[in-house]
């Protein structure tokens, strides 16, 4: 039987277990020395095969994952028969009860020593086809482009040959090399043709990985015909004495793993420290033996349904209005509910919460914006930066986020902490703004398809090189942003580049920020970073004026830039000045926005 037909007659079927660590349990022996036992002592590798056959297992893998010479620091001669014996003693024992698959494992560079790896692939290769492998799997990877001449080279001699590509991807979502999974599911997609199934292996336990692997499979699955498989650790290991172990848990692994039979693995094995029991209770779990009815088991609530209606105003073509308002420095919140509360009750449809800008910190703006959107009742947009948070809490605030209600995130990369800081406050950049729309997108895909995350991002049309705002803004459009909120626009340079932003497939909200006296003009044009304000415009003010005068001043140049914007843009996107939301207001009404 084909790895093909396997997959295509049956929704999950059992795969074994780990080689290595279960070797180790039998033998008190160095898994260094695994390989090796395909022709010291055939037979305890036989009696492995047999074990998992025995537990279930429908697809095997054969003894070879490290038989490559550097690793195994052999000549080609003795790693031909340990990659001949290892291919035998997995067939024999499969017969026609399972499916074997020749295990290839990654091979990485020395900087010490000189090594021809594609010729060494080739080798391997070529010893495991005069055996009659037909079925190959590349496992525990970091990225494809490693053994795609390998890949190709089995093509190139077996052109009809069953190829999977197993990546070890960590509960961060990056691989062991940093590659985040977007990209490797990119790189999948583009070389889909080039295989037969897609896996993951190691990485964690069937928990740790089950977020990640779900992201990783959507984009996969939507894109390609490719099959699926997953191959996680008995959990994490810890040392004992020298000695790697792991938790003895083989039930609580297979309810774990169970979780992936409803969303089409065609395949559920083992990696690190599982052992045929593991292998038994998972088969169960698939037969839907003992318990292993896995519409019984409960994970987490159902979450309500709820989408953004901002976002689906934008994408009916409805003008809409945003205002920003700023965070408090303390926990004070009295000043911020008001203005949003003056701000719903002119016509704005969303408020947008900024994250510590300048650097400086402020309350957090998901806190913030699920607060308002409780005691307001007016949907919220927080502005989430890269600056402060590592993946993890990211995906921690979006998981918050979430439960509260939130439906609409601002990605942004964030302000640089500010020279005098460095060294007391230290910036984290795990990701940037693009990198969080794709994770926020592929949480969308898995996580929050019900109910997904609308994705905005900023676009700067005052930028001094309009064509790299522009190439910017089309990455962030591909990484998910249906949305952008601009800097502030006062020249009509910025409104050029606005109309040509506009023939992208996005949504804009032109940036209008009101200045409220002479003092704040000079200081925006002065001060603040990216802003292009005319100097005729900070001419309107004079020192002297009266509170009053200044910010008369201040609104009739708003409403002048939102005459010259309104053609170009699908909403208004306010900066409230000082989170004086009476301003906004008498700005809106004169502008007849609403």
């Amino acid at each position: 039987m084909t790895l093909k037909e396997l997959f295509t007659n049956n929704k999950t079927v059992p795969a074994d277990g780990a080689m290595g660590t279960y070797f180790t349990e039998l033998t008190g022996e160095s898994s260094e020395l695994c390989e090796k036992y395909n022709i010291i002592k055939p037979e305890i590798i036989s009696r492995i095969h047999k074990e998992y056959i025995a537990a279930g297992a429908a697809v095997i893998r054969t003894n070879t994952f490290s038989a490559n010479s550097l690793i195994l620091n052999t000549d080609h001669s003795e790693l031909e028969k340990i990659i001949r014996s290892g291919y035998r003693l997995a067939a024999q024992a499969a017969g026609d009860k399972a499916v074997v698959c020749a295990d290839v494992g990654a091979i990485y560079e020395s900087p010490n020593i000189e090594f021809n790896i594609f010729e060494e692939y080739k080798f391997i290769i070529d010893c495991f086809i005069s055996e009659g492998a037909r079925t190959f799997i590349f496992e525990t990877l970091s990225e494809l482009d490693a053994v795609l001449p390998a890949i190709d080279y089995i093509r190139e001699r077996i052109p009809n040959a069953e190829i999977i590509a197993s990546f070890t991807i960590l509960p961060d979502g990056n691989t062991r090399s940093g590659v985040p999974m977007t990209e490797l599911s990119d790189e999948i997609v583009r070389n889909k043709n080039k295989l037969t199934a897609v896996g993951m292996n190691c990485g964690g336990g069937a928990a740790q990985i089950y977020t990640p692997a779900l992201q990783f499979f959507s984009h996969i699955r939507q894109n390609t015909d490719l099959y699926l498989t997953i191959m996680p650790n008995a959990g994490y290991p810890s040392i004992v004495n020298g000695r790697t172990l792991f938790n003895n848990a083989p039930s609580y692994f297979a309810e774990q793993a169970a979780r992936f039979i409803p969303h089409g693995i065609s395949a559920i094995g083992g990696c690190c420290g599982t052992t045929p029991e593991y292998i038994r209770l998972i088969s169960k779990y698939i037969n839907g033996d003992k318990g292993g009815n896995t519409k019984r088991i409960q994970y987490a609530p159902e979450i309500k349904k709820k989408k953004s209606e901002f976002s689906s105003k934008l994408m009916k073509n409805q003008f809409v209005i945003a205002a920003e308002l700023d965070p408090p420095n303390g926990q004070d919140f009295t000043k911020i509910i008001e203005a949003a509360k003056i701000l719903k009750s002119c016509g704005v449809d969303i408020i947008t919460v900024s994250d510590s800008p300048l650097g400086h910190a402020k309350a957090d703006p998901v806190i913030c914006s699920a607060k308002i959107s409780r005691e307001v009742g007016i949907e919220v947009l927080p502005h989430l930066c890269c600056r402060d948070r590592n993946i993890n809490a990211l995906r921690s605030i979006l998981y918050g986020a979430h439960s509260e209600g939130i439906r609409a995130i601002l990605a942004v990369t964030g302000d640089h902490i500010a020279e005098t800081d460095r060294g007391i406050i230290k910036p984290v950049f795990n990701l940037d703004s693009t990198k969080l729309m794709s994770l926020i997108s592929m949480m969308n895909r898995e996580v929050f398809a019900d109910s997904p995350i609308a994705i905005g991002g900023a676009f700067d049309p005052a930028a001094p090189k309009p064509e790299f705002a522009l190439k910017r803004l089309e990455k962030k459009i591909s990484c998910g942003a249906k949305f952008v909120l601009t800097q502030p626009v006062f020249t009509d340079d910025a409104i050029e580049c606005l109309k040509e932003a506009r023939r992208r497939d996005i949504r804009i909200l032109g940036g209008v920020m009101p200045m409220v006296s002479y003092r704040n003009a000079n200081y925006m044009k002065n001060e603040v970073p990216g802003m292009v304000i005319p100097d005729e415009l900070v001419r309107s003010f004079s020192p002297d004026m009266s509170r009053e005068d200044s910010e008369e001043v201040g609104i009739n140049i708003a409403v002048r830039i939102i005459e010259k914007l309104r053609n170009y843009v699908d909403g208004i996107y306010f900066m409230t000045p000082f989170n004086r939301a009476e301003i906004i207001k008498k700005i809106i009404i004169r502008s007849g926005l609403r």
